[in-house]
């Protein structure tokens, strides 16, 4: 597993303000597990209702991934963090992957992820031990 510092990433930006955080209104950023550090910690956060386990299943990958919980469950859309005025995080306690979302520049451009992706986070997660079995899961979200 890949040690990831948690100062690294993108703050804010002035066009962040301007477009209210329309990624942040669609769908939360994944987290990696050396944001956790063990699977109780994994659990507490799930059965805490803040974050969520998440199934990617396509062509290329059946693995899941640790994000914080929608803000409207039943559209899974937007995250449960962010907030009118922006994240109610502090931006070292985000998500790795909201945190290397690099900010657009120009109105009609998309912000950009940037380091490890969904995909890779994914693999991570299976590798960790930190969920349990895939078979094991009764209700995905």
């Amino acid at each position: 597993m890949k040690n990831v510092p948690i100062c690294k990433g993108y703050r804010e930006t002035e066009m962040c303000v301007r477009c209210a955080g329309e990624c942040c209104r669609l769908q939360p950023g994944h987290c990696l597990p050396s944001e956790f550090g063990s699977a109780a910690a994994v659990r507490a956060a799930v059965a805490g209702g803040r974050y969520t386990v998440v199934l990617l299943l396509d062509a290329h990958i059946m693995a899941r991934v640790v994000r914080p919980h929608y803000k409207d469950p039943a559209r899974t859309a937007g995250c449960i963090f962010h907030e009118d005025n922006g994240c109610e995080l502090p931006w070292q306690d985000r998500p790795y992957g909201c945190r290397m979302l690099r900010p657009r520049e120009r109105d009609g451009e998309h912000c950009e992820p940037e380091g490890i992706s969904i995909v890779e986070a994914a693999r991570m997660w299976e590798e960790s031990g930190y969920l349990p079995p895939i078979w094991a899961c009764s209700r995905l979200v």
